[in-house]
């Protein structure tokens, strides 16, 4: 019985050992390597390591990695980076030509690094890559005996200071797959399931989107009713359009009459209509009656785009489902709260998160949309853009007012890396650029389902 016991021990040993190399998530491991240099490089003191040559290791199943040493002026760096291929464009006596590199990134999936003090050689943290976005990875602290783990997601963290039950040390020889068995419980994995195929819906209406932006002028207060012909939003009269405007088959729209045409595109093949105005413009929030805003929302209504994008929404869902849903019925809100602070200068900073009637802070958008893109593949978003009305100085105070609005479309390419492609009165943007002209601002999220049966007018 213990001879037998033994050689079941054995067995169990030998396969750890085996498979380390490999994990659910089919991430380059480099376990096997840093078992190698943890007394070479990984514990050595900093003056050593400046004497070591980079050097380029294989691990069992023959991937290659890169050890290095990297400086700031407060830290130096272990990194081991597995080996990628990056296209190129090599220039030669007949002209340009594309070929593959090699090369060794520092937060591709797959690369490690230990982080360490310059004062005094201690270990700050460990630092896991998984994914081909650089901005997801997770983090391990030691604090006295215990070790801590982060999950971050664009500079903001869904899981912070978790404790695990791993030493800290241990994590220096650890497989991905320990890693994953040790924390698949504690931190948000799910936030890495992510299914490339399920993106055809977005891809399509984005496809289609981009086809027609050349017909689309920019008018203010431009939009079409149920039956297609051309209206003022503000009041739903008929509003005049040039021959060669009909002629060219130009579209004329505001920023919310684009997102109407974008909504309209899914609802008219099921429903046999577009949209009507009225029920779009119906209230879903009303300011205070007291004070200067709500002087101001007498002759302006400061929540015009929340209760178009809302009602919108809710539009595409009652259709969808063969029901009708007002907005307070329908859940068409985005109010997921995955993150508890951020990443700044200053160190881990709190987040208020989602504000009832308002929003995200914009500068909260990215990672908000990645986790929307992982979790809801099968949806888009409106985007209802709260900016500020400066007052008068020593007059009137601020006035915040949503007058802006967007489609916006986030998925992972076949790659499984994250894109995000955003549509503005009628132009594409990058999310990035959308960020910056709002800087400041909030931006309130409604989801609408994608679909292949997208015909636009």
């Amino acid at each position: 019985m213990k001879l037998k016991s033994f050689f079941l021990f054995l067995f169990f040993f030998v396969c750890s050992f085996s498979f380390a190399d490999y994990n659910r998530m089919g991430v380059p491991d480099s376990s096997d390597i840093r078992h190698d240099i943890n007394e070479t490089w990984l514990n050595l003191p900093l003056d050593y390591l400046r004497e070591k040559h980079t050097e380029i290791r294989m691990n069992s199943v023959g991937e290659k990695f890169q050890v290095r040493l990297e400086e700031t002026a407060t830290t130096f760096s272990v990194y081991v980076c597995p080996e990628i291929s990056v296209p190129v464009d090599v220039y030669t006596n007949e002209g340009f030509s594309s070929a593959m590199i090699s090369d060794y990134a520092s937060s591709g999936s797959g690369s490690w690094v230990l982080v360490r003090n310059k004062k005094d050689g201690s270990p700050l943290y460990i630092r896991c890559y998984f994914l081909q976005d650089s901005d997801v990875y997770v983090q391990f602290s030691p604090k006295g005996t215990k070790t801590l783990a982060d999950y971050v997601i664009g500079g903001f963290y869904a899981a912070h200071s978790v404790p695990i039950g791993i030493s800290f040390e241990r994590l220096y020889t650890a497989s991905f797959e320990e890693i994953l068995s040790v924390t698949e419980k504690s931190l948000p994995w799910q936030y890495a399931s992510i299914f490339t195929g399920q993106y055809s819906g977005t891809f399509h209406m984005i496809s289609v989107i981009k086809k027609n932006l050349s017909r689309i002028l920019t008018v203010p207060d431009g939009a079409y009713d149920e039956n297609g012909s051309p209206i003022f939003i503000k009041d739903g009269s008929k509003r005049p359009v040039l021959d060669s405007e009909v002629e060219n088959r130009n579209l004329t729209l505001s920023s919310a009459g684009f997102l109407k045409w974008v909504v309209d595109g899914l609802i008219e093949p099921i429903s046999g209509s577009c949209t009507y105005l009225a029920p779009l413009l119906r209230p879903t929030y009303s300011v205070s009656p007291l004070g200067y805003a709500a002087k101001v929302g007498e002759k302006n209504n400061l929540a015009f785009t929340l209760d178009f994008t809302r009602n919108l929404a809710a539009a595409r869902l009652s259709v969808q489902m063969k029901t009708n849903y007002l907005y307070e019925d329908s859940g068409v809100d985005v109010n997921i709260e995955p993150f508890s602070s951020t990443i700044s200068d200053g160190g881990v900073v709190n987040i208020a998160g989602y504000v009832s009637n308002t929003g995200y802070d914009i500068q909260a958008l990215r990672p908000i949309l990645y986790v929307l893109g992982v979790s809801n593949p099968t949806y888009f978003y409106l985007a209802a853009v709260r900016r500020q009305i400066p007052g008068k100085p020593g007059k009137n105070p601020e006035v915040y007012t949503f007058d802006q609005c967007a489609a916006v479309f986030p998925y992972f390419d076949k790659n499984g890396r994250f894109g995000c492609t955003v549509f503005e009165n009628g132009a594409e943007m990058s999310l990035d650029s959308f960020m910056r002209k709002y800087e400041g601002c909030y931006v309130h999220l409604t989801r609408v389902l994608t679909s292949d049966k997208f015909y636009p007018q």
